[in-house]
């Protein structure tokens, strides 16, 4: 059997999340200010990198966006009227108020610094959160 997914239509998203406004787990947080998609392969990265810090400082992390939204492609050179692109990459929704991720460290001027490099390497904007 074929338990593929149904390819979705690029549209764009609305609206806030408003049940999302607390941390839950760590003392310090990212929050969204804006709208966007993420790709896969960006927090991918993000988490790699994140990890890789807070195994030298000690700590936890939290990340909350999941890869599920399916974006496709038509190849270049492709005429029009061939039918929906392959499947490309994967992207992510994050709504303005959204919780991306959370950190737990013993020292507050490393989990800043550590969610500054986060920040810096996602596409929209996103304002650090104390518990």
């Amino acid at each position: 059997m074929n338990f593929s997914k149904k390819k979705l239509r690029k549209f764009r998203l609305k609206g806030i999340k408003v049940n999302n406004k607390k941390l839950y787990f760590g003392f310090y947080g990212l929050v969204s200010l804006e709208t966007g998609r993420v790709d896969s392969k960006v927090f991918k990265s993000l988490i790699d990198i994140v990890k890789r810090k807070i195994k030298l400082k000690g700590g936890k992390f939290w990340f909350y966006l999941n890869n599920s939204i399916d974006v496709t492609q038509i190849p270049i050179g492709t005429r029009m009227g061939k039918g929906k692109g392959n499947i490309s990459k994967q992207v992510s929704f994050v709504r303005k108020g959204q919780i991306l991720c959370e950190l737990t460290v013993v020292e507050k001027k490393d989990a800043f610094d550590i969610l500054k490099i986060a920040a810096s390497k996602l596409p929209v904007k996103v304002r650090i959160v104390v518990y």
